[in-house]
């Protein structure tokens, strides 16, 4: 029941956070008639706050399950949130681009979509050679200290 409502949580906070950005601070009807700028000012804004929230919230010592499933639901509909916006930016910003060149928005996604996967596939792997090397880090030490890892 949490995984189901953990999406419609994150869908009800990013229209309050939506609403206050865009139509009560900017006084637009939405993300979609802001510009891409304002879309991409909302996504940064929303990928600091949203991780240092979650950072924070992580760091919480929670007692009881009610209160770690909640903070787990939180940190979960700011990750949503967060793609949401980037996602938004891009909609706009490819929209945008499409009155300035004659070409089908198709080949602009296409190319929005190489991109993510190209900078997601870097990321992954350069947090996976860290992982590793913090393994080893671990091992070495553990050696050190005459423990043995099973």
């Amino acid at each position: 029941v949490i995984s189901a409502l953990h999406f419609v949580y994150a869908w009800a906070q990013l229209d309050t956070v939506n609403a206050l950005f865009f139509t009560y601070l900017l006084r637009c009807d939405g993300p979609g008639t802001c510009g891409y700028q304002y879309n991409f000012y909302f996504a940064l804004i929303a990928t600091l706050v949203f991780a240092r929230a979650a950072a924070a919230m992580k760091l919480e010592g929670r007692l009881t399950k009610w209160n770690r499933e909640s903070a787990a639901l939180m940190i979960k509909a700011f990750s949503m949130n967060t793609g949401w916006a980037w996602a938004s930016y891009c909609k706009t910003a490819i929209t945008d681009a499409g009155t300035y060149v004659a070409f089908d928005p198709m080949w602009s996604y296409l190319l929005c979509v190489a991109f993510a996967w190209m900078a997601i596939s870097f990321v992954h792997r350069s947090l996976v050679v860290e992982l590793r090397a913090w393994d080893r880090h671990c091992r070495a030490e553990a050696e050190s200290c005459e423990l043995i890892l099973h």
